[in-house]
């Protein structure tokens, strides 16, 4: 209502040149079609998934867009819709270290195990310093007895970033490891531990 008011001619004294009265209309009439296309964008970022959906459905070619539509369709527990576009992800960007991740923990999680450490094994690859593959690949090799896998992932996140959340989870993990190689170790000399 305030802009209709300013655009008539009685707020708009009438001493002012037609050329001023001309552009001060333009310039109201590009406020309010700016506005209004803006109000339609926001409808775009009403949620995390819509934001990305837009975002893939503009950039069609390139990985990340579909890696993160990816993430924001496993935080909402849409696991086969989050695999498939992790593997797109993949698919466009072969070396896209965070997609091959991604794609990694949801294979993990529906029982793909080989191809999950197949992936950790690439990103890290790509990547040595990747933390967090690393630190999926030494619970994947621990969960699969794989101890001393386990061990030497674990170490290696604690040398790259000790004071990172995931070296402070793999110290008392390296020492459980050890603990348990000890074990086994003391079981097959038929020596008991301490």
């Amino acid at each position: 209502m305030f802009i209709c008011e300013a655009v008539s001619s009685s707020r708009i004294p009438p001493h002012y040149p037609m050329m001023v009265r001309l552009r001060l209309l333009i310039a109201i009439l590009l406020l309010l079609v700016l506005s209004a296309a803006s109000w339609k964008r926001n409808a775009f970022y009403a949620d995390a998934v819509t934001l990305w959906t837009d975002a893939v459905r503009k950039s069609p070619n390139k990985s990340r867009p579909y890696n993160n539509l990816g993430l924001m369709l496993k935080d909402s527990n849409r696991i086969p819709e989050a695999m498939q576009e992790f593997e797109r992800a993949v698919e466009r960007g072969p070396d896209n270290v965070y997609a091959l991740n991604n794609l990694a923990t949801v294979y993990c999680s529906v029982g793909r195990r080989e191809e999950c450490a197949a992936l950790l094994k690439k990103a890290i690859s790509l990547k040595p310093d990747y933390i967090q593959a690393r630190y999926n690949l030494a619970m994947y090799c621990y969960e699969a007895g794989l101890l001393d896998e386990a061990l030497g992932e674990y170490s290696a996140i604690v040398q790259i970033d000790p004071s990172s959340n995931e070296a402070a989870f793999a110290r008392p993990m390296i020492a459980e490891i050890r603990g348990q190689k000890a074990g086994r170790t003391n079981q097959s000399s038929g020596t008991t531990a301490p």
